[in-house]
Formats: structure tokens, C-alpha cells, sequence
């Protein structure tokens, strides 16, 4: 990887607004590319690197796990599956940082536009699917030095306790991945004019006045080692079927319309992504003791299909 010198000329003085962005110029790519997610059959090799296709860079800021919370968007296909083998993030800041941890979103739409003007109707991150908190840093370059600032920008390699699984059929045709870490900003490429090498739309970020938005035209730099499957179509139609009932639950919910799939495992997450009940080999799960609230639900078939549900807990 090619050293890179960046002038980071409009990170201002407060670096938890979420208004406030901007590096400069850099004077080579950071990245390149190794290919995008396919779109072919089963069991397909869809490793990914979103690069500095103009030369031209900026950053969104985050700071530690109460900063600003940034997201780009992951494409995928209803009866798609990725698995996430490695992760390699880009993130700016004086000292190396300690941790980075991940959050996936579910794909939402932002309501109407209230006014002329008003660009609403936009594609943010939605409810939280899980989190990922286990994560360790394996290794980093640098890629590049900020001099006002005193801050380097670094690519760095995560080792993942496990893959990471993204269901497409959680989703409405895109996961959103977010970052958070002890560094101050996550380096992005801005993609205005060539599109080239970009593997999605946009930044989205998070105000406190005014939730989740888009910035179209920039993409934050990152790496994933996946694998890509795709269902059949017949096995997809089925999956469509399944459901939970009844939901909302307030004793027990149990699985309809499962045909010839058998349930092996029960995870149940909280809204925060934390495990909170393990069940085996049950299709009737008793939730009796389970606060009230929102869990998402991820069944294991003996066909190495994972369900994923909603279920609102009364």
C-alpha cells in the first residue's frame, strides 16, 4: 500500500458536530480496488474495497462510543447472504486507537419532504440489527498525516472473534455498517463526478437535532473479506412463508409455515445486540421471562438456514 500525505484543512475546532466535515486534497489513492459484491450464484467470492477513486478525500467524525455515529451502506439482495471474514477500517486520530466496534442497521426510508426544499424521502439506517463489541486490532499502516491537527490517518486490520453474517432478507436492499472507536474521524472518498469504485451511495450521519441523513457522493474507506450466497428461488419463496406468532408475545411465540425446515438453535438479542436468551432445539420458545421491548430473533434450520424475526415482547 502506497504512503499517502493527506491535508486535513476543514475539521474545525469541534470534532463531535456532526456538521462539521472535510480533509483535502490527497495526492495518490489510498486503496485499490479488488472487486465488488457479485451478483452471481451461490457460494461466490464478493470481497470488497471502497477506494479514493478522485483524488480527493474527507472524513466524518466519531469520538469513542458516544460520538457521532456514522454509516455507509452495504448493497444486498433479499435472498442474499454475506459473510464477513476481515474488516480493514481507515480512521484518523493521534494515538493508535484501542478498540473499534461495529453496529448494523436495518435500511429505513426518511419520511416526505415537510417543505419545498426539504430533500426527504432519503434511504438512513433504521433499527439496529447487532452489534459486533469483540473485535481486536491486529495490525495498521499509515496511510497518511494531517499536520494542523497532528493526527494520522491509519488503515487498520481487525481480527473478528467470528464471521459476520448479513441476511439480506432482514433488509430492504442494503445494511448499513457503522464504526465507532477511540479515533476522531473515519476517512472517506468523495466520488462526486467518476462513481468508480463505489460499492454504494452514501455517508449517512447522525444529529441530534435532526437524526439520521444522507451525504450522496462519499463513501467511507473500508475493506471486507465475504463470501456471497444466494438462495434458490423455491427455498426463498418458502422462507418468505415463516413467521412468528404471536407477536407481539407476551408468554411464548413458536414458528408457522416452517414446512420441512427444522429449528436446531434460538438466539434472542436485546435492541442493543446483546444475547439474552439461548434456546436448542425448540420451535415454541418461552419468553415469559424476558422484559418488555423489542428483540430480534435468529433461528438456526437443519439446513443451514438462519431465521431472523422481530418480536415485540408485551
Amino acid at each position: 500500500m502506497k504512503k499517502t500525505l493527506l491535508v486535513i484543512s476543514a475539521l474545525g475546532l469541534t470534532f463531535v458536530s456532526a456538521q462539521e466535515i472535510g480533509y483535502g486534497k490527497s495526492v495518490e489513492a489510498t486503496m485499490q480496488q479488488r472487486g465488488n459484491f457479485s451478483n452471481e450464484t451461490t457460494n461466490e467470492d464478493c470481497s470488497t474495497v471502497v477506494i479514493n477513486d478522485t483524488d480527493e478525500q474527507s472524513g466524518v467524525f466519531i469520538i469513542g462510543n458516544n460520538g457521532q455515529a456514522a454509516a455507509v451502506d452495504i448493497p444486498i439482495e433479499s435472498n442474499q447472504k454475506i459473510t464477513i471474514n476481515s474488516i480493514h477500517v481507515s480512521l484518523s486520530s493521534r494515538e493508535v486507537p484501542t478498540f473499534v466496534n461495529f453496529v448494523f442497521y436495518k435500511n429505513t426510508v426518511s419520511p416526505p419532504p415537510a417543505e419545498e426544499g426539504d430533500p426527504g424521502n432519503q434511504n438512513i439506517p433504521g433499527d439496529v440489527l447487532f452489534e459486533v463489541n469483540d473485535a481486536t486490532i491486529d495490525s495498521f499502516e499509515v496511510i497518511g498525516y494531517e499536520e494542523m491537527h497532528e493526527m494520522y490517518v491509519r488503515n487498520i486490520k481487525l481480527n473478528l472473534a467470528e464471521p459476520i453474517v448479513l441476511d439480506g432478507s432482514t433488509s430492504d436492499g442494503r445494511i448499513w455498517f457503522g464504526v465507532q472507536s477511540d479515533a476522531n474521524a473515519w476517512a472517506t472518498t468523495v466520488h462526486w463526478e467518476t462513481g468508480e469504485g463505489v460499492i454504494a451511495e452514501s455517508v449517512a450521519l447522525h444529529s441530534n437535532n435532526s437524526g439520521w441523513y444522507q451525504l450522496l457522493g462519499q463513501e467511507g474507506l473500508y475493506e471486507f473479506t465475504a463470501e456471497c450466497e444466494f438462495m434458490g428461488t423455491f427455498e426463498n419463496e418458502i422462507l418468505a412463508k415463516v413467521d412468528i406468532y404471536p407477536n407481539p408475545a407476551q408468554d411464548y411465540f413458536e414458528y408457522k409455515n416452517l414446512n420441512s425446515l427444522k429449528i436446531i438453535s434460538t438466539e434472542i438479542y436485546d435492541a442493543a445486540g446483546n444475547l439474552v436468551k439461548t434456546v436448542k432445539g425448540e420451535s415454541k420458545i418461552q419468553i415469559a421471562n424476558l422484559k418488555t421491548g423489542v428483540y430480534f430473533v435468529k433461528s438456526k434450520t437443519s439446513s443451514n438456514v438462519t431465521l431472523s424475526n422481530k418480536l415485540i415482547k408485551k
